[in-house]
């Protein structure tokens, strides 16, 4: 097991009254299984997925449900066993080391995603080098074979890309 979502329930209080966003998710993803969500424009996918890394815009709120994030290390579950994202205080620490080392998302909008002063690897190699004990020159080596697995060809090149030189297609471009 991975990761559990048990009966969640995300809402917006606002001043013409609450939007109930995610009413009652219940989804279970297993390690090494990949899990698609699909639906209409508006029905909580995009919710749902912020809840798990406690990134809901304000004013929202988890109402009720559980998240629960069974972390995986070398020698099995790590010391503090399963984890309920949603009772997590989604300014504090314990959510912050699990983003981007544990849990990571690829936010809908690539403009957004990535700073356009930046490299790819610049962006990247800072993911890792903020989760990882490694030298800057490990990282660099790291990040090009995270490209390379997503299929990027030429990642040893394409590495010191800027995001706008990326494409939908830049897995068959050199």
């Amino acid at each position: 097991m991975l990761l559990e979502i048990k009966d969640l329930r995300v809402s917006f209080p606002l001043d013409e009254g609450t939007v109930r966003a995610v009413e009652g998710v219940d989804l279970t993803l297993r390690r090494g299984e990949v899990l698609g969500v699909v639906g209409e424009s508006g029905c909580g996918k995009s919710i749902t997925a912020h809840s798990v890394l406690r990134i809901i815009p304000a004013p929202g709120r988890i109402d009720a449900g559980q998240i629960l994030f069974h972390p995986y290390s070398k020698s099995g579950a790590n010391g503090k066993g399963v984890v309920d994202l949603a009772r997590l205080n989604p300014t504090g620490s314990e959510i912050r080391n699990i983003r981007g080392k544990d849990i990571a998302m690829i936010f809908q909008e690539p403009m957004s995603s990535f700073s356009p002063v930046h490299t790819i690897g610049n962006q990247i190699g800072e993911a890792i080098l903020l989760h990882q004990d490694v030298t800057k020159e490990k990282a660099r080596e790291m990040t090009i074979e995270l490209l390379r697995l997503v299929g990027i060809s030429g990642a040893d090149q394409r590495v010191d890309n800027y995001p706008h030189q990326f494409s939908g297609g830049c897995a068959s471009v050199r």
